[in-house]
């Protein structure tokens, strides 16, 4: 075999260094924002964890997509990424108004509301005109304070959603509108009990609108089994979420979503 003279070899491995490096760099990164929601996403340093953050960047990532994280208030994270190109709002709720001004590209994860009480501290309930002689804690999203507003029903928002079961504890109302979270199986909760099912609602990623349609595809192949996929399963048992990914992957339905007009 032919040796290549000293200057040609090492021309064609600077060429080969450089054809592996332009592919690194062709790596899409995006700027991931969202709102704490314990146990699902936690901050830590200002960034984004928990089984949320961890699930979708290794999904991601098998499309060549890197991300950044960023805690944020949702408030800020939806005016944050409506101007800032490349960036992504992770476990938003849907909404047609929301729809006009960002991409909704993927769901991630179910969630459902439920009306919790102490056992024995209220009568018969079966919709939400019931539990308007009581008083109500809700977790703050829009959804949940568009259905009380709506029924002319007064409530308190709670900042963090992660405190309403110690506060429905301590009677500071009579009513508590949650997802079922993993504190609701702790000694705290034990004369705690499920009233009925308020409402469903899914999570979503939604992007900046100037998001490259190819990059919005990937997201949306990455996302086909949403944040349950088998592959993931040593993510969410690390978090002592593994009864949790098993009921979504054997229940969750997608709920049809709502038509925009356009």
């Amino acid at each position: 075999m032919t040796k290549l003279p000293g200057v040609y070899a090492h021309l064609l491995v600077f060429a080969v260094l450089a054809m592996f490096g332009s592919q690194i760099a062709c790596a899409e990164r995006l700027a991931i924002y969202g709102d704490v929601y314990p146990p699902f996403l936690l901050e830590q340093n200002g960034e984004l964890t928990g089984p949320y953050a961890e699930a979708f960047a290794v999904l991601v990532k098998q499309q060549g997509i890197e991300v950044r994280y960023t805690a944020l208030p949702i408030k800020r994270v939806l005016q944050v990424v409506e101007r800032q190109p490349n960036s992504c709002g992770l476990a938003l709720h849907f909404s047609p108004g929301l729809a006009e001004t960002l991409s909704f590209v993927g769901r991630v994860a179910p969630v459902t509301v439920s009306v919790f009480a102490k056992q024995g501290k209220v009568g018969q309930l079966n919709n939400i005109e019931d539990i308007r002689r009581y008083s109500v804690g809700t977790i703050d999203i829009a959804e949940v304070r568009d259905l009380l507003d709506i029924a002319g029903i007064n409530y308190e928002p709670l900042n963090q959603a992660s405190r309403g079961l110690s506060m429905l504890v301590a009677n500071r109302f009579d009513l508590l509108l949650s997802d079922t979270l993993p504190e609701f199986a702790t000694t705290e909760a034990s004369n705690v009990t499920r009233v009925f099912t308020l409402a469903r609602f899914e999570r979503w990623v939604a992007c900046n609108n100037q998001t490259d349609p190819a990059v919005a595809n990937k997201l949306r192949k990455a996302l086909a089994e949403r944040l349950f996929a088998e592959s993931l399963r040593s993510i969410w048992k690390r978090y002592g979420l593994e009864d949790y990914f098993d009921d979504v992957r054997q229940k969750w339905e997608a709920i049809p979503r709502p038509k925009v007009k356009k």
